[in-house]
């Protein structure tokens, strides 16, 4: 089964064919290939185009871009194909991505002759192909085949196919079997091509028909496998005719080659969904030989006309242009005419012959310097490497001191904070102590006070009181008796007040108790749960703590204490509640959070945690019992302690 993108693949392979086969220079696109990009980069990143979609779109616009006569400058078409290449290479699916990524620089090199650039691409389009499976793409030899037929060299042509006669023989069964791509067989058609070429230049008739039958064999195996991709059928037509144009030629065939030439203009209707313009360009060339074949002077000189005025004529076909029109006067008797363009034709010649030459010492230049440059960079290499192996011996080494410092720093901070914490929690635990023992002075005295005054004033004002009621029953004065009741009354008032005065100092010391411990909680629990991360509630019920010593309330603190630590290493809770309270003569304490629970802090044998076990001691010790409820919703312990 082929690849998605193989249709891509193809278009690219198909193309390259008849940038090959027709030669067209770089004209004026209407075009901007930056806003072409820019469009389709961002349908890709809003999620309108898969990445199998952006690359079939990426490679049409290049594609038309080429078949415009765009000339992209290298550096650019890297730019625009950034995010093509990223997509590319970031999954081993999109393998046949990459190499269509190759085929498009290798055609932009080809189409605008950087021989050298574009050999280059053919290797990586090879090792891209052979990464795939595909062991013999041809690439490499189709693009030698092209360099030497623009040199004129047949001979190293013929040598060439004769290399891989066997394996291009073989391939219309392969194609049949499907065992090859169908771009491998349009490759080897190409190669095919400049070999016919090659045999017609040495007028060698039985390879010339020997290689027009492998080539017929090999686009039929293609054409049987029709309906296939549109761009490829229409490229594998133009190959198929483009071979029998050149043995009508050999023949001397000239009307066959001018009916061909019409069904090569046919395609143009036949194929209209697709870019065919490159047919129109190469058309006026050909029907030039045709029409000089035909010996047809005034449509050789219209159409020398169409092909001086075509907007893709440049410096490169001077020289050709200049020998057709050396024929056209040759054809009508002018020789001297046909003299001056024949000298002006081989001036061009000479021209692009001198830019070949340079082209060539250029390459040769830079192949030495290479060579040089790779002998250089290997002595420096070996250096490099030597000079990198003591770095990396001696960063290692370094680091390993670096890290043994850091630990050793690392235990003796851990240390002395574990020192500290220790300090600090005694030195809190001492201070909540005296705090208690100094608020149950404080009680103590108040309720000694309150019962010094219960039992001493308010008993002496009542005597007194009772005194003044036995005065007034033997008292018959009116006015006198009238005396003896204010001062009854101002009597009982004092002994109202006193007796009030004492409850209220008795009742305080345990109220003013109850509020010294909640103080010491919130104390407790403000040092180690800040505001800006956990949300406490912490509530008393009055006279819960009435019965409870000093030395029973550091320990509800211990406990209060211990449990706030397995909540701020274990449960990664928001939500914290401290609850005190009396329930049938049992003093209650809960603290609660809204954690992950105990989780894997429990042992697998069933037994709590260090700290657990520190709470359910030390509620024992005050004779009460402690149980702990754990859940994906939070913990809560609660503890009940007797007062009696």
């Amino acid at each position: 089964m082929k690849s998605p993108l193989y249709p891509l693949l193809s278009n690219l392979c198909f193309f390259f064919l008849f940038l090959f086969l027709f030669q067209t220079v770089s004209g004026q696109s209407k075009r901007n290939p930056q806003n072409e990009f820019n469009v389709l980069n961002k349908s890709y990143h809003s999620g309108k185009l898969s990445a199998q979609e952006y690359f079939v779109k990426a490679d049409s616009v290049v594609h038309l871009l080429f078949s415009e006569g765009t000339h992209i400058e290298t550096k650019e078409l890297v730019d625009l194909l950034s995010l093509y290449e990223k997509i590319a290479w970031s999954k081993t699916e999109y393998h046949r991505a990459r190499i269509s990524y190759y085929y498009l620089f290798f055609n932009n090199a080809r189409m605008f002759k950087k021989k050298g650039a574009s050999m280059y691409y053919a290797e990586k389009i090879t090792a891209a192909y052979k990464e795939y499976g595909e062991e013999h793409p041809l690439i490499e030899q189709l693009q030698k085949s092209k360099i030497y037929q623009e040199q004129r060299l047949y001979d190293k042509i013929v040598d060439l196919f004769k290399t891989e006669k066997e394996y291009l023989e073989s391939l219309p069964g392969l194609l049949q079997k499907d065992s090859v791509d169908e771009s491998v067989g349009l490759n080897a058609l190409y190669i095919l091509s400049p070999v016919l070429s090659g045999y017609i230049k040495m007028s060698d008739v039985a390879s010339v028909r020997d290689i027009v039958l492998l080539a017929r064999q090999i686009g039929a195996a293609i054409q049987q496998k029709y309906p296939i991709s549109r761009p490829q059928m229409l490229y594998t037509d133009m190959l198929m005719i483009d071979i029998e144009l050149s043995v009508a030629n050999f023949e001397r065939r000239y009307n066959d080659a001018k009916n061909l030439l019409n069904e090569m203009e046919r395609l143009k209707v036949t194929y209209k969904d697709q870019p065919t313009n490159f047919i129109d360009i190469n058309l006026v060339r050909l029907r030039l030989e045709n029409y000089l074949n035909l010996k047809n002077a005034d449509s050789l000189q219209l159409y020398i006309t169409k092909y001086e005025t075509s907007p893709n004529f440049g410096k490169a076909q001077s020289a050709d242009l200049a020998e057709f029109k050396a024929k056209l006067q040759a054809l009508k008797g002018n020789y001297a005419g046909a003299y001056t363009y024949l000298a002006d034709a081989l001036n061009h010649e000479r021209e692009l012959q001198a830019n070949l030459m340079t082209e060539s010492s250029d390459l040769l230049y830079a192949y030495t310097q290479a060579e040089h440059s790779s002998i250089a960079l290997e002595k420096a290499e070996k250096i490099k490497q030597q000079r990198t192996l003591w770095l990396v011996l001696i960063s290692v080494l370094a680091c390993v001191i670096i890290l043994g410092i850091y630990m050793m720093m690392m235990y003796r901070s851990r240390k002395a904070k574990e020192q500290l914490e220790a300090l600090n929690d005694t030195a809190n635990m001492q201070i909540i102590a005296m705090e208690e023992a100094k608020y149950q002075a404080v009680r103590d005295e108040q309720q000694r006070l309150g019962q010094d005054l219960h039992d001493g004033l308010s008993s002496s004002i009542a005597a007194i009181r009772h005194q003044v009621e036995t005065i007034m029953m033997d008292i018959n004065d009116n006015s006198l008796k009238s005396k003896m009741d204010m001062l009854k009354a101002e009597t009982e008032n004092a002994y109202r007040a006193a007796r009030s005065k004492s409850h209220e100092w008795f009742s305080a010391g345990d109220k003013q108790l109850e509020q010294s411990f909640e103080k010491q909680i919130k104390l407790l629990t403000d040092n180690s749960l800040p505001d800006r991360r956990y949300n406490k509630t912490i509530h008393i019920d009055d006279d819960s703590l009435t019965n409870v010593g000093v030395d029973d309330r550091i320990t509800l603190l211990r406990i209060i204490q211990e449990a706030i630590t397995n909540i701020i290493k274990h449960a990664k809770a928001k939500n914290i509640e401290i609850l005190i309270y009396e329930e049938e003569n049992n003093l209650i304490l809960t603290i609660s959070d809204d954690g992950i629970g105990l989780g894997d802090t429990k042992p697998k044998n069933g037994k709590a945690t260090m700290g657990l076990l520190s709470i359910r001691r030390r509620v024992e010790s005050l004779g009460g019992k402690a149980e702990i409820h754990s859940g994906t919703k939070g913990t809560e312990v609660s503890v009940s302690i007797p007062l009696t």
